[in-house]
């Protein structure tokens, strides 16, 4: 491609939505910066930032010799960047990437050049269309043009952690049709590198992306040095130390295990004690072993607070009311942190705490423009308290039932969110955006894996399996690849809110939550919730499961429409469950208040 054949979407005004990403696009908060431009052509881009900030170091670098401008264009492969390790605070690919033959080298370039707090900028063509089908023989960009998801994995196994990738195929569009009005139709398949027939075939499309080197390399020095179990396990694994992008040896990492964390939490502190913020101790119901622990610095749980702040805003605007039906008021409670995160964008919080008197719960729920609580808990507070309208609510800390969602929706009028996360991840892990297509991740500071939990081998894309976490900036307690227990899988399809980055689908429950029975099929508490709360007559329940007698207990409370809440729950179970275990309903066991309103099935009994 020579330099008058450059393609570029959204021209500079790309560029600078790219820059605000990074937070780069003040001049006076980015002196002395190092900006590598690959693919630049004849270096416009690069002669405008050196324009627009000139206390930068800008460079532009192409293949082409007839690129090159003295002082400004360098002639050089992105595939072999002519630059030391660490030397670039930004790397500039604009509508190069998919064009290169190799680049998985070229990422792998730009990670070596870049600082390790430096910034992969990239805007470039892609493929929407799943049918897609391309020969091996089938040159050309179209033959190496990508979907979305493998663009992101792409990124991601050279080392980086992609912190935005959205579509921006309208600019493509507005760029196409510009270059017709001027004139310059016939060397348009040029510019682009393909014609109209393949950039129809592949529904061309475009993204804009930024990156930065993942901290997770980082992370596995610090715990590896800091952390006695982790100093361990790695040197008992045979793998004493693992170079930035090398996920052969990460993957070699043997997984962290919730019953290690309970025989030994103080192992696996980075930190001297004083320095822990807060400790939070974790009993399994039925459990008589020891309970988990985690430790969490004002720096771990702060970074919690940044992920509510920016997770929030799907949810709420400026000027609004919230209040928070979680664990509170304490500033390193979760109440505490969504105070936090939501007064960094100017909404008023309200931290009730967790229900205990419905009454005085619908009392602080009054004029609210949003609620954030349990699920059970604000199932229950729905039916003590139809009259509150609620613009949204965010359901957290538990299972959702779809019939306590849709049941919220109808009664309240609202529009219902959900959220994963978990203590180990810090309480934030993802949301929902407005578009309700899976949790949006915080990507930033989680790293998740999705394994077949038999095997421990990395499920196929797209299949369920167990979620397996590591923390990328934790201090206190760093996690590496711990298995959280919960079940789900990953979304790569875009978003409908224009994110292009995977998305983890909402979660179908925790592997301990579910029971085998005899005849091999599983029972979980989520068959449980979809039974028993879509009828309206039971509002929460609680249950355990008898293994040496095959029988599930069962303690009901009674819902809005009133009626025998045993009798309706003994006929649901029966007509779904009958022919498989025996079943007993009953009241007791089941507090009037909800309690914490997490549900889990208990067990016991030897194996039949």
């Amino acid at each position: 491609m020579d330099c008058g054949t450059i393609c570029r979407p959204g021209g500079l005004g790309l560029t600078e939505e790219l820059l605000g990403w990074a937070g780069l696009d003040k001049t006076e908060e980015a002196e002395e910066l190092r900006l590598l431009d690959v693919g630049c052509g004849a270096g416009a881009t690069a002669a405008y930032l050196r324009r627009r900030f000139p206390g930068w170091t800008v460079r532009g670098l192409d293949a082409d010799p007839a690129c090159r401008r003295e002082g400004l264009v360098e002639t050089g492969r992105a595939e072999a960047l002519p630059f030391s390790d660490a030397s670039q605070d930004v790397v500039l690919m604009e509508c190069s990437l998919s064009k290169l033959e190799d680049p998985e080298q070229a990422l792998r370039e730009a990670f070596r050049v870049l600082k390790p707090e430096g910034w992969l900028l990239v805007s470039d063509l892609y493929a929407r269309k799943r049918e897609l089908r391309r020969s091996a023989q089938e040159g050309g960009l179209l033959g190496r043009l990508e979907f979305s998801h493998r663009i992101w994995k792409r990124i991601a196994e050279a080392g980086f952690s992609v912190w935005e990738m959205e579509d921006r195929s309208e600019v493509l569009a507005q760029w196409v049709g510009q270059q017709i009005l001027d004139g310059n139709g016939g060397s348009l398949d040029a510019r682009l590198g393909m014609d109209r027939r393949e950039r129809k075939e592949a529904g061309c499309g475009y993204y804009i992306c930024a990156a930065r080197p993942s901290r997770l390399w980082t992370q596995l020095s610090y715990a590896a040095e800091r952390s006695p179990f982790y100093r361990r396990r790695l040197r008992e694994a045979g793998i004493p130390s693992i170079k930035p992008g090398d996920w052969e040896s990460f993957r070699r990492i043997p997984f962290t295990t919730a019953e290690e964390l309970k025989e030994a939490p103080e192992d696996f502190l980075c930190v001297p004690a004083k320095e822990i913020a807060r400790i939070i101790t974790l009993r399994t119901s039925g459990s008589s072993g020891p309970p988990k622990r985690l430790f969490f610095t004002e720096e771990d749980l702060l970074r919690t607070a940044d992920f509510f702040e920016k997770g929030m805003q799907y949810l709420v605007r400026p000027g609004e009311r919230v209040t928070v039906y979680m664990e509170g008021p304490g500033f390193f409670s979760i109440g505490g942190l969504l105070k936090e995160g939501l007064s960094r964008i100017q909404v008023e919080a309200t931290v009730h705490g967790l229900i205990r008197d419905l009454d005085a719960a619908a009392r602080d729920g009054e004029g609210r423009d949003c609620f954030i609580g349990v699920p059970s808990q604000m199932y229950g507070l729905a039916v003590r308290a139809p009259w509150l309208r609620p613009k949204t609510v965010l359901l957290s800390a538990d299972y959702v039932p779809e019939s306590v969602k849709a049941y919220l929706e109808r009664v309240w009028g609202c529009r219902v969110f959900t959220h994963w996360g978990m203590t180990e991840t810090g309480y934030g892990g993802g949301v929902q955006c407005g578009a309700r297509e899976g949790y949006h991740l915080r990507d930033d500071d989680l790293l998740l894996e999705v394994i077949d939990p038999e095997s421990g081998q990395p499920a196929p894309e797209g299949a369920y399996g167990e979620l397996v976490l590591t923390t990328l900036s934790r201090q206190g307690m760093p996690l590496l690849r711990y298995r959280t227990g919960d079940w789900g899988r990953m979304r790569t399809e875009p978003c409908g809110c224009g994110c292009l980055k995977p998305r983890l689908e909402e979660v179908k429950g925790r592997l301990e939550d579910g029971v085998r029975l005899p005849d091999g099929s599983l029972l979980s508490i989520r068959q449980l919730d979809e039974l028993l709360l879509a009828s309206g007559k039971i509002q929460d329940f609680s249950a355990s499961y008898d293994q040496g007698r095959n029988r599930l207990t069962v303690a009901v409370m009674g819902g809005e429409k009133g009626g025998d809440a045993v009798a309706e729950a003994a006929s649901i179970l029966e007509t779904a469950l009958g022919g498989r275990l025996q079943i007993q309903v009953g009241e007791e066991g089941i507090s009037p208040y909800i309690g914490s309103g997490k549900r889990t099935l208990g067990i016991s009994g030897g194996k039949p």
